[in-house]
């Protein structure tokens, strides 16, 4: 009988940290009163097999892909979920928006609240009482007819943040319905086009480095390459 396959797939482990590349689609933590499978669960029993305990120092987007790092024991654990609670881990995106950013790069800096109405987090004043300042920069990696490529490293992690922001700025991202409810179904690409593509943080133990990257999942390449076929066809 052959092994049933995992859907996610492992980047790196050591002693101290379990780095997965992670699918859309999937939860990365459990939801209370929910029996829908997750990644945190997922590790935890392939882990326990091993007889280790695994601890959650961070999430993404059940709709965003890439890269997610958990904790195998609790030194590494309380290590880490300081760091990231610190914003120090350098977290890289890509993600395609709507329209044309004519600037190279930029900076987004705006004030998020979370709402209880869809769960979810809107620009708001930052003398708001709730408000959380969220930081962001971006870079331009591609230019198409109406969409861009971006690539994006936070500077805090607030929930749906990348979206909430661009979405502010008249840039939502292309398939994310959720914050942009007028936006097409993109055939292409049935979630938010965001992709956790690069992570940096100082090991836990080893106190150096470390660098990880997710290739960019085939949904989205099929996107990127019709996108580049649509400039080519119309140059």
């Amino acid at each position: 009988m052959a092994a049933k396959k995992r859907p996610f797939y492992i980047v790196h482990q050591d002693k101290d940290i379990f780095v997965v590349d992670k699918p859309a689609g999937l939860l990365a933590v459990p939801i209370p009163d929910s029996n829908v499978k997750n990644l945190f669960d997922l590790v935890a029993d392939h882990l326990g097999k091993h007889g280790v305990r695994v601890g959650t120092v961070h999430r993404i987007d059940r709709y965003t892909s890439g890269l997610v790092v958990f904790a195998k024991n609790k030194r590494a654990y309380d290590d880490l979920y300081q760091k990231f609670r610190n914003h120090e881990p350098r977290r890289t995106y890509l993600a395609v928006v709507r329209g044309i950013i004519d600037e190279d790069e930029g900076r987004l800096d705006h004030h998020l609240k979370l709402i209880k109405k869809g769960f979810r987090n809107v620009v708001v004043d930052p003398d708001e009482e709730g408000a959380t300042p969220a930081r962001l920069s971006f870079k331009v990696k591609e230019r198409f007819r109406s969409t861009t490529l971006v690539e994006i490293q936070l500077d805090t992690g607030l929930k749906n943040q990348i979206r909430v922001q661009f979405e502010h700025i008249g840039h939502q991202l292309v398939g994310d319905r959720h914050y942009a409810p007028e936006e097409k179904k993109e055939q292409l690409i049935n979630r938010q086009a965001l992709h956790a593509y690069r992570l940096a943080f100082q090991h836990p133990r080893k106190h150096r480095l470390v660098k990880f990257e997710a290739k960019i999942p085939p949904d989205m390449l099929r996107l990127l390459d019709h996108y580049r076929w649509e400039e080519e066809a119309h140059s």
